[in-house]
């Protein structure tokens, strides 16, 4: 039985990685990556960060991040809140913010039930603002795999002020893969069709490679890919992310309303350290 499901692991996890070269655009922030389930208690956490460099040309860069937990046996949440600013000769190329809150209510059995709510922002991506509220059902499979299905409302704002608001259904996906002794792959997969047009959805897969290379030494290489059947008016936006804990470099591909005339864009995403474009 544990032979046939390893087996069923692998052929998902194939699966994934085939269908990853389909999914573009926005990448979304990995909430399963954000979770401390089991640990009980409060929890805080607060980030500061603050970088710039002066020659022929001035960049700054600061971003703030705080994470609470609060965790007992029948109830965790946790709520993130983060912002982030970037400039290029005091001209701002960047600014983002985003909070979510989660609280879950867990039982006996492998199903327990979530709520959410959230709200990002970010001026010089493809929306302006994005709000959404949602509740669902979140299965445990075994220690690794879990499985989510749910219902969401959600109010957009492009660039030209056209407000949207759109009722989804909310499917997640995530596992832990060991490939070898010292190396392990994550992949979350979302994927979030409108309930009253199955043409219009969203999916996004994220995926983790963390090489051990000793007790005190960690490489983590972070992936991420995000499609929107339904981008704003004229924008066929294309956008991946591909990152390590101290540098990360994201790529997109703006076109015209007919999709002939295309812009590869590179730009700094978010480090420790510089981008590798920077």
């Amino acid at each position: 039985m544990l032979r046939k499901q390893n087996s069923m692991k692998k052929i998902l996890l194939i699966v994934l990685l085939i269908n990853a070269y389909s999914i573009y655009g926005e990448a979304i922030v990995n909430i399963e990556d954000q979770r401390n389930e089991g640990q009980i208690g409060f929890f805080s956490k607060v980030g500061f960060q603050l970088s710039g460099s002066r020659g022929n040309e001035d960049r700054d860069f600061y971003s703030l991040n705080l994470r609470l937990d609060n965790n007992t046996e029948n109830i965790e949440s946790f709520l993130i809140a983060q912002t982030s600013e970037r400039k290029k000769n005091e001209i701002k190329t960047s600014d983002s913010t985003f909070v979510h809150g989660r609280l879950i209510f867990l039982n006996e059995t492998r199903f327990s039930t979530e709520f959410f709510v959230q709200h990002s922002k970010n001026p010089f991506r493809s929306f302006l603002t994005r709000d959404v509220l949602g509740f669902g059902t979140r299965i445990n499979i075994d220690d690794s795999t879990k499985i989510g299905f749910g219902l969401l409302t959600e109010d957009e704002e492009d660039l030209q002020g056209n407000e949207s608001d759109t009722e989804r259904l909310s499917i997640y996906f995530t596992d832990k893969y060991t490939l070898a002794e010292n190396i392990d792959l994550s992949v979350t997969t979302y994927y979030q069709p409108s309930v009253d047009e199955s043409k219009d959805y969203k999916a996004s897969i994220l995926a983790g490679l963390n090489f051990s290379v000793n007790k005190n030494v960690d490489i983590s290489l972070q992936i991420s890919s995000f499609y929107d059947s339904r981008p704003p008016e004229f924008a066929d936006k294309q956008d991946e992310q591909i990152s390590t804990e101290y540098t990360a470099l994201m790529s997109k591909v703006m076109s015209n309303g007919n999709g002939r005339i295309k812009f590869p864009i590179n730009e700094p995403a978010e480090g420790k350290k510089k981008s590798q474009i920077e």
